[in-house]
């Protein structure tokens, strides 16, 4: 079996909290690739964007993952999710869970966890 892809969405950039997601957590489920890069902008070019995706995304199956970091364009999510299912029954998803620290949580910590959809 080969080694599981996790396609992030679109690569993180510094957020509206002054910082960048940290993907290293997501590393331990397999090789990352950049489906959309930070400075695109899917909703405005949808029809080449999803040309892209699909191209990019071609040979998702049910043992990859997406990946989402927030923030950029949502319609790059929704493009991504689309093809997914185009192409596989089951749709990964690495969700980031946050800490708890002190009865908050704290968005720069934490871990993500797998979670399984069936698009059947």
């Amino acid at each position: 079996m080969s080694t599981p892809i996790i396609y992030v969405v679109t690569r993180p950039r510094k957020n509206k909290f002054g910082w960048t997601p940290d993907l290293s957590d997501a590393a331990r489920y397999g090789k990352m690739r950049i489906v959309f890069e930070d400075d695109e902008n899917p909703q405005f070019h949808p029809n080449k964007s999803i040309e892209k995706a699909r191209e990019i995304m071609k040979d998702f199956g049910p043992n990859d993952f997406m990946l989402w970091a927030g923030g950029g364009d949502p319609i790059a999510v929704m493009i991504a999710c689309m093809v997914a299912a185009e192409v596989s029954e089951e749709v990964n998803i690495l969700r980031w869970e946050r800490n708890f620290d002190k009865g908050d949580r704290d968005r720069r910590q934490g871990w993500y966890l797998p979670v399984k959809l069936d698009m059947a």
